[in-house]
């Protein structure tokens, strides 16, 4: 189980974040999102469309890495293994794990991120729950919001922690307040299992205002059910196209054409 010191942090770290979004609307729409470094343009929800630059510590879409070796490999011939980041024109460490570590302790949050998805799955390290969850702490004191949410799902199923619904609940809120889509999502689940069936779409209506797919097909099915007004689908529809075509280039088209995975 988690430390006496980890589980102040936990606490600090909760209080703190509900603190600081004692007065946003959970139902708000989602702010502004992150862009791309190099074109500008917000990046994509799915993380998959999104390398993360273990040189540099940033996070860049798709399009922008195929333009890279569109222009640089395909173009030019530059071996694959010489090819330099889009974004500061060095070659990629060689040791990813310790190029993470050297940007953690620059205290990079979206590093300490993936480091922490790195202990849970036990990828190029030693699978460890209680070292996962120390780094989504780390994360989300740096600000982060998703690891808020990834803190929440190690209360919700008590793993390292001792499982509490509530404060499960209390960290996919505060991560939707600042802005996590996907805690909109984590939270349908709970309100589904009270059965308040009418959060659960204000929920739905705020990530899939933000483009996210999933939730507006869960939308689509409360409508079919005659839960949901035509209006209110209607209104949701057109800002999920809005934030769906202000996260498009022809870039990122031609990306999920030469990185097939990449749009999964």
């Amino acid at each position: 189980m988690a430390s006496l010191e980890l589980e102040a942090r936990l606490d600090n770290l909760l209080s703190t974040a509900q603190e600081d979004t004692k007065d946003i609307d959970l139902f708000a729409p989602i702010p502004e999102k992150e862009e791309c470094p190099i074109c500008l343009i917000p990046l994509p929800l799915n993380d998959n469309e999104i390398t993360f630059m273990t040189c540099c510590g940033k996070r860049i879409c798709r399009g922008c890495i195929y333009k890279n070796v569109k222009n640089n490999f395909l173009v030019n011939g530059i071996p694959a293994q010489d090819l330099m980041c889009a974004f500061c024109r060095r070659k990629a460490p060689t040791n990813c794990i310790k190029a993470m570590k050297k940007l953690i302790k620059n205290s990079n949050s979206q590093a300490c991120f993936t480091m922490a998805c790195r202990y849970k799955e036990g990828d190029r390290v030693f699978q460890s729950d209680t070292k996962a969850i120390e780094m989504y702490v780390r994360a989300a004191e740096l600000g982060l919001s998703k690891a808020l949410a990834g803190i929440g799902q190690y209360y919700e199923h008590g793993i390292v922690v001792e499982e509490d619904m509530s404060k499960a609940l209390d960290f996919y809120e505060v991560a939707a307040k600042k802005g996590y889509y996907y805690a909109h999502t984590l939270l349908v689940t709970f309100n589904g299992k009270n059965g308040n069936i009418q959060k659960c779409i204000q929920h739905l209506k705020v990530a899939a205002s933000a483009g996210d797919q999933v939730a507006l097909d869960g939308l689509m099915a409360y409508y079919k059910d005659k839960l949901l007004s035509k209006e209110e689908l209607t209104k949701t529809l057109h800002a999920f196209q809005a934030s769906c075509n202000a996260m498009k280039s022809e870039d990122r088209e031609n990306a999920n054409e030469f990185f097939p995975n990449s749009a999964e």
